[in-house]
């Protein structure tokens, strides 16, 4: 913003060229979903689950001062985090 500011306050000769042109413009194709991740993220999923029971198991079983939702949860959220990431990327 500033770069364009000063250089139209600066006097520029008629013939000097203010910038390049485009000569080329490539358009990639968007990477198709990988068969491989959406396994891995699968099986975060199935570990995470185990995660969840196992924090419950424990917590009730040991009779811990604390809600297992304050492990789940963070848990939980991160997972979904990765995976709506990895759905919307294309």
């Amino acid at each position: 913003m500033f770069h364009n500011l000063i250089s139209a306050l600066r006097s520029s000769t008629p013939g000097e060229s203010n910038g390049a042109f485009v000569t080329d413009v490539r358009v990639k194709r968007p990477v198709g979903r990988s068969r491989r991740a959406e396994r891995l993220l699968g099986w975060c999923w199935a570990l995470i689950a185990l995660k969840c029971v196992a924090t419950f198991w424990v917590v009730r079983h040991y009779a811990m001062p604390f809600n297992p939702w304050w492990v789940v949860a963070p848990t939980l959220l991160a997972g979904a985090a990765c995976t709506w990431i990895y759905l919307r990327r294309n």
